[in-house]
């Protein structure tokens, strides 16, 4: 995945390279490129899933997933992460959530109900991940052990650990706040208030 901030790099990146060199330097592809394709095959997969056939539908989604592996790998390996690149993607892996899961649900096996709220949970994650940095990864992953489970079973698993996920991201930014709070010698209202009258004394300084 695209990243805002440089990343380390991923243990599979040196897997990909040879694939994206491929891509970059032969063909002149972009990131955002591979992000928008990684979607086609997550369309098609939630088609197939509609129409009832799982299996091809789960292929078609691995392969939307290698794809948006391959955009990730691409903006490190040539230096092209940005906060633009991190954020398509995001939007794009939500596309494909909502448009597999949508297609469990119109295929009949799994409640639309369950599908929402699994979808809410998941939305509700991605607005805080970034700041707090705990995301668990339970979205289509899951989808894989359907073999072993009911997908009544995964998808509530799904918003199980995605809600559970949203809540404990909120309780470490609660935390983090309390604590730049400590750090600056007082509550908000203390704080805004010293802020207002440095800023008044800074005005009478250039009278």
């Amino acid at each position: 995945m695209l990243s805002g901030i440089p990343a380390l790099g991923s243990p599979l990146d040196p897997l990909y390279r040879p694939v994206t060199r491929v891509l970059r330097e032969h063909l002149g592809l972009m990131p955002s490129h591979i992000t928008w394709a990684s979607l086609v095959p997550s369309l098609l997969a939630a088609l197939t899933i509609a129409r009832g056939h799982v299996g091809a539908g789960l292929w078609l989604m691995a392969l939307g997933q290698l794809l948006d592996a391959f955009d990730g790998a691409m903006a490190r390996h040539y230096h092209l992460a940005s906060p633009e690149g991190h954020r398509l993607d995001t939007l794009v892996d939500r596309l494909s959530e909502a448009a597999i899961f949508l297609g469990f649900a119109v295929g009949g096996f799994v409640s639309l109900k369950l599908v929402l709220c699994a979808l809410l949970a998941i939305a509700l994650l991605t607005t805080v991940v970034d700041r707090a940095g705990f995301d668990p990864g339970a979205k289509r992953m899951a989808l894989y052990f359907g073999h072993w489970f009911t997908y009544p079973t995964l998808f509530t698993v799904i918003f199980g650990v995605n809600l559970t996920a949203y809540v404990i991201s909120l309780l470490v930014l609660d935390c983090r706040f309390q604590l730049l709070m400590d750090r600056l010698g007082g509550d908000l209202d203390t704080i805004a208030t010293r802020g207002a009258l440095a800023e008044a004394a800074e005005e009478a300084v250039h009278r």
